[in-house]
């Protein structure tokens, strides 16, 4: 069967319609056809033939491309939601690999890292007596002001960031139960895949190899000093943008 003007037109519409909400391109596909065909099948009792019919049909509706632009332009407050509801998720995760990186520091400390790895030997000269009082009360077992700062500073190296993890772990929740049970739902739709994967993966993957140079620059320059602070950091950032990565060659590759 030769596909007909109207076809063709509905597949420039379709590839034009990519960027839309998938609603909002199935339902100005659907319009768009039975507007058409109603109009072609106008001109063919009128006395067209079929072919000259859409043809001319297609002629006085205008170009795909401008009727896919004037319906972007009625959806940006759509836009202006899926980038709140992307920035949302891409931050929840975040603070999950936070909180996760916080477990690798953590599991660091337990395989007998020391302190001023995980945290870094900071100076305590600016510490008065009523500091190392507190300090000293809650880590007995130091032998001075300076070791119980530094317990203090490891532990919450591992606890703040889990904590975070944790509040990571509770919005992204939300998102969930937004998406699933609130009305309407598109608008809780996020960005396209291809657009959320590239801006996860560029920030994750930078993040990762910004955290690692911290880290064996802290090896290098300061004998390894607050290196654990990075470097159980960088493998979490680095493996999520790898993830996010692959599923970017994923978006791109799959069939239109």
């Amino acid at each position: 069967m030769t596909e007909g003007a109207i076809d063709r037109y509905l597949d420039e519409l379709f590839v034009e319609l990519r960027r839309s909400s998938p609603r909002d391109a199935r339902s100005l596909l659907s319009e768009t056809e039975s507007h058409l065909r109603d109009t072609a099948d106008a001109s063919v009792l009128a006395g067209m033939t079929r072919e000259e019919a859409e043809a001319d049909a297609v002629a006085r509706f205008g170009a795909a491309s401008q009727l896919a632009a004037r319906d972007r332009r009625r959806s940006r407050p759509e836009l202006v939601r899926g980038i709140a509801v992307s920035a949302w998720a891409l931050g929840s995760i975040g603070a999950v690999a936070v909180g996760i990186s916080g477990i690798v520091a953590g599991v660091m400390r337990l395989a007998g890292a020391s302190n001023a790895f995980i945290a870094g030997n900071q100076s305590t000269s600016h510490l008065g007596a009523a500091d190392c009082a507190r300090w000293l009360a809650g880590y007995p077992h130091a032998a001075t002001c300076a070791q119980a700062a530094l317990d203090d500073w490891a532990w919450e190296t591992v606890a703040y960031r889990v904590v975070l993890g944790v509040l990571g772990l509770v919005a992204l929740g939300v998102l969930v139960m937004a998406r699933r049970r609130w009305s309407p739902a598109r608008a809780w739709m996020p960005l396209p895949n291809t657009v959320v994967d590239t801006v996860s993966t560029t920030l994750f993957l930078g993040a990762g190899v910004w955290l690692a140079g911290l880290g064996v620059d802290a090896l290098v320059v300061r004998s390894g000093d607050g290196a654990g602070m990075w470097l159980s950091a960088a493998p979490v950032a680095l493996a999520v943008g790898a993830v996010s990565g692959l599923r970017l060659v994923r978006d791109l590759t799959q069939p239109a």
